[in-house]
């Protein structure tokens, strides 16, 4: 039978808390605020005798990424963490991890580029390295996303690094209830790190063969294709979505919590004729707003975006099909392109034969508060361009502040 318990903690101490239910082997850390009490956190858990583990103090985020590289690749279940402008020292080790196929964890406690306050633009930064990137709501998602990680990237169809990102002080330094599965739970959903058992590169792609990944083969010697090590690592990304669906739901089977379908997660969309998307806290809040206009008799849901990386496409084909028009709040943008989830999201729908309005909003970044009046505003101008009404500009920077 599980026993579990509860408590009410910090993002940060939940994130923890799911390093030691992972049983992670070494952890490697460099404080940068607001992801600092993380470690703080581990190092706690050692020195109680809770959690076997190397913990790492690096001189820096590039070589806490190079550490746990090294030791993901030698046979550890390996952790490490950041924020903002140490998101962006590990840049360049990070394509190594992730072109090595090493399933490393990492989470990302948002901090903006321009400032340190919250938003997307850290980890968005990182779209080209060839992570997994989920983004969570609230302390219980965070901590249940670290196990459910580690399950899904050391899956041998998938093998594959992921970042887990989460609103820097909204919910790192927020404590909210959580509640703590049972370690026995854990070890029977979590197996032990069954790593690759060669570093050099003949055995490590001999390894491989017959295994279903094929995915060194194409990295080691290029049958030919100078080409073969980016098809390869990109046709993996976007197979794992169907690892992450059955991940997600043998742990909601287990936990009693699943989050949608581990890609996307829907709210009031049945017969709604617009649907507003949003990604990390700002979820939470646009419940609230969704319930506010529902009450008032207007049609409208919400799409919570949990995995950006890889793109949940055909999804959003799907909600494309039964909705008039879709609201992308980005709590990022790419400067001189746009916001990452309005160009994904037209991707994703630009073949279908009958499109929906897809509108933009900016809104929450260099942690500026989005309320729930915030986002019925701009529900209300999704649900008019789904009614026919002309609307305009298309993409917009929320005007925030006041009501809600």
């Amino acid at each position: 039978m599980e026993h579990k318990s509860f408590e009410v903690m910090t993002g940060n101490k939940a994130c923890a808390w799911g390093v030691k239910l992972s049983r992670v082997q070494v952890a490697s850390i460099y404080p940068v605020t607001p992801q600092t009490t993380i470690g703080e956190y581990i190092a706690e858990f050692i020195a109680n005798g809770e959690l076997k583990c190397e913990l790492v103090n690096a001189e820096g985020e590039l070589a806490t990424q190079a550490i746990v590289k090294a030791a993901s690749r030698v046979g550890a279940r390996t952790f490490v963490c950041t924020s903002g402008p140490g998101q962006l020292y590990m840049h360049h080790p990070m394509h190594g991890t992730s072109s090595g196929r090493l399933p490393v964890v990492m989470a990302t406690v948002h901090r903006g580029n321009k400032g340190m306050q919250p938003d997307h633009t850290d980890l968005m930064s990182q779209l080209w390295t060839g992570w997994i990137q989920w983004y969570c709501e609230n302390n219980q998602e965070v901590l249940d996303s670290v196990i459910m990680a580690y399950r899904t990237a050391e899956d041998k169809r998938v093998r594959l690094p992921i970042a887990i990102g989460y609103d820097g002080y909204i919910l790192s330094y927020t404590s909210e209830p959580v509640e703590i599965p049972d370690q026995a739970s854990v070890d029977e959903f979590l197996p032990p790190y069954e790593p690759i058992p060669n570093i050099l590169p003949d055995k490590w792609a001999e390894a491989q063969r017959g295994r279903g990944a094929g995915m060194m083969e194409g990295f080691m010697s290029g049958g030919g294709d100078p080409q073969a090590a980016w098809r390869i690592h990109h046709e993996a990304i976007l197979n794992s979505k169907e690892v992450i669906k059955e991940v997600n739901e043998e742990f909601g089977k287990r936990f009693g919590r699943k989050y949608g379908n581990g890609l996307v997660e829907e709210y009031r969309t049945d017969d709604a004729e617009a649907v507003v998307v949003a990604m990390g806290t700002i979820a939470s809040t646009a419940r609230v707003a969704i319930d506010r206009m529902r009450s008032e008799g207007k049609p409208v849901g919400l799409v919570k975006l949990k995995t950006f990386v890889p793109f949940p496409t055909e999804d959003f084909q799907e909600l494309g099909k039964r909705v008039r028009a879709i609201g992308m709040i980005d709590r990022n943008v790419c400067l001189g392109l746009g916001g990452a989830g309005f160009g994904e999201l037209r991707r994703a729908l630009y073949d279908l034969d009958e499109r929906p309005k897809v509108l933009g909003f900016y809104a929450g970044l260099a942690g500026a508060e989005v309320r729930v009046r915030d986002i019925e505003k701009m529900a209300e101008k999704t649900l008019k361009a789904a009614r026919g009404e002309k609307v305009d500009p298309i993409v917009e920077w929320a005007k925030l502040g006041g009501g809600g």
